[in-house]
């Protein structure tokens, strides 16, 4: 178990608020201080993002831009990497408006914009 998931346990255990706090982010940005993030870092981070009932600006200030650079980074939104997307932006009950947001920045700066994802994007930004 990577600590990151340690840490999404932690955050959401009983006894805790299930807020992401910026004492939470400081935490979690000491875990990605070496500037990698791999995709089960990517899933603790989303997994935590859709089970906590909130979070504090400085999270989706980590998150959403990690997200971008581990999405973009061979210039194409893999079939893999939208389903990553799709779980991030319906795990949580339905798309908030910082999803929506990083949606619409992440479909202008992907180089490459496949069909299946402008469909995703579609369907994402008509539904809430």
């Amino acid at each position: 178990m990577s600590s990151l998931r340690e840490l999404k346990s932690q955050i959401l255990s009983e006894g805790h608020d299930l807020h992401i706090c910026d004492v939470d982010v400081a935490l979690i940005r000491e875990h990605l201080a070496d500037g990698r993030l791999d995709s089960d870092d990517l899933l603790a981070l989303t997994e935590l993002r859709s089970e906590a009932r909130s979070s504090c600006a400085a999270f989706d200030e980590l998150f959403f831009p990690a997200f971008k650079k581990y999405l973009l980074a061979d210039g194409t939104i893999s079939h893999h990497e939208q389903f990553l997307l799709l779980r991030m932006l319906y795990s949580g009950g339905g798309v908030d408006d910082a999803e929506r947001r990083f949606l619409v920045e992440l479909r202008n700066e992907v180089p490459v914009l496949t069909p299946e994802f402008d469909d995703l994007c579609q369907l994402a930004l008509s539904t809430g």
